[in-house]
Order: C-alpha cells, then structure tokens, then sequence
C-alpha cells in the first residue's frame, strides 16, 4: 500500500511542477490545417515546451506540428491519419533541426508524444459543433476550471 502512495505522490508531483514540468523530448501535434499547426507549434515552443535554463544547444524540447493533407476528402482517420503525421513529424523534424527523428527513437535516446488533434471529431458530437467542427477547440476540463 505504501508503495501505491510513493508512486501516486512522484506523479502528482511531476504533474503539478510548473518550474520544471516533465516533458517528453518531442511532442508531435497533427492538426487539421496548416494555420493549426503554425499556431500549436509557436504556442507550446513558447509555453509549456520552452526551453528553460541553459540548454546547452540543445533542441529538446521539440515540438512538431503538422497537419493532416491526406489526398482523401473524408480525411485519413485516428489509425491512418497518426502514422501519416508521424511520417510527417519525421520530415519536418529533419528539415528544420536535423534531426532524425525515428532513429533517435529506435535507439531510445528520446521521448515522444503524438496528438492527434485533426478533423471535425463526430464521434465527440455535439461537443465539436459548438466550436465550429473544431476538435481540438472543444475544451476539457477538471475540478470545475476552465
């Protein structure tokens, strides 16, 4: 029972430390468009994935947004649609840093996250409407806060 404790009391303290939050090395957002992207890129690379204190040179941590252009009008799918914008994180990850991202990964060098955030999320209906058939507009919240 004291071990649950131990282990409940390190994750709540990882989540709740606003001074130095646990990340994952690269955190990988598929929007819908390429406005969505470009706005959760700047966004995250300025709050919660910032780099803070003295890096080094490093580029951790990355985030890496991309959107989903699937050649279909109905859209790739959550299955589909996650292996394409990892492909595509994969690309953009080398373009603008270098870096090779599924090497790095297969090696476990680093950590990463995938966010499937695009399309009109029917299944979440009416919830999306609301937002103007904006998945990732449709906030979820806890404790009763916004």
């Amino acid at each position: 029972m004291s071990s649950s404790n131990a282990i409940i009391e390190s994750a709540m303290a990882a989540i709740t430390n606003t001074t130095s939050p646990a990340l994952f090395d690269v955190t990988i957002i598929c929007t819908t468009d390429d406005f969505q992207a470009a706005y959760w890129m700047d966004r995250l690379s300025k709050g919660i994935c910032m780099h803070r204190g003295d890096n080094n040179g490093a580029i951790y941590p990355m985030v890496l947004a991309v959107s989903e252009d699937w050649s279909s009008s109905s859209g790739a799918g959550n299955g589909l649609g996650t292996l394409y914008a990892y492909q595509k994180a994969c690309r953009v990850a080398n373009e603008m840093y270098g870096v090779d991202l599924a090497a790095e990964l297969k090696a476990g060098k680093i950590s990463a996250a995938l966010y499937h955030t695009a399309g009109k999320g029917t299944r979440l209906a009416p919830l999306p409407a609301s937002e103007n058939n904006n998945k990732p507009g449709v906030v979820s919240t806890s404790n009763g806060t916004a």
